[in-house]
């Protein structure tokens, strides 16, 4: 072989390297976006739809009361942690957020960055027999 053509097979190596890695790094950075955690209330029950987390990226947590009683998602996974609260048309912010009441048929969205792993634990305070948890387990990537 030629040292021209080793050096276009290697220039041409250089290139899909270069383009491989481009790829990974924009997939890592859509991975980046906001992580979705869906909570359904439904016949006295809380629903939980999640995929792996990561800590130190946006989450959002979407309760949807298909109920036609009101409920509370209450936890104590907030703590300290700064919170938005979307709900009925208001945003709230705050630290330390224990939960909301969630009337029937109505959605509310809770955003914030993830900072703690483990099983956090939520409950409605009306009816003290619906239970749940998100489970915050740390995925880094591989």
């Amino acid at each position: 072989m030629g040292v021209k053509r080793r050096s276009a097979v290697l220039s041409g190596r250089r290139v899909w390297l270069a383009a491989c890695f481009v790829l990974a790094f924009c997939s890592q950075g859509g991975a980046q976006a906001e992580q979705r955690i869906e909570v359904t209330i439904k016949d006295f029950t809380f629903v939980t739809k999640q995929a792996p987390l990561r800590l130190g990226v946006a989450t959002v947590i979407v309760i949807t009361n298909q109920d036609q009683e009101r409920h509370d998602f209450g936890t104590t996974m907030f703590d300290g942690i700064p919170t938005r609260v979307e709900s009925g048309g208001i945003v709230s912010y705050g630290r330390s957020i224990g939960g909301l009441f969630l009337d029937a048929k109505k959605e509310a969205v809770i955003r914030f960055t993830m900072e703690r792993p483990g099983r956090h634990e939520f409950r409605c305070s009306i009816h003290p027999n619906m239970k749940g948890e998100l489970l915050l387990v740390n995925v880094e990537a591989v």
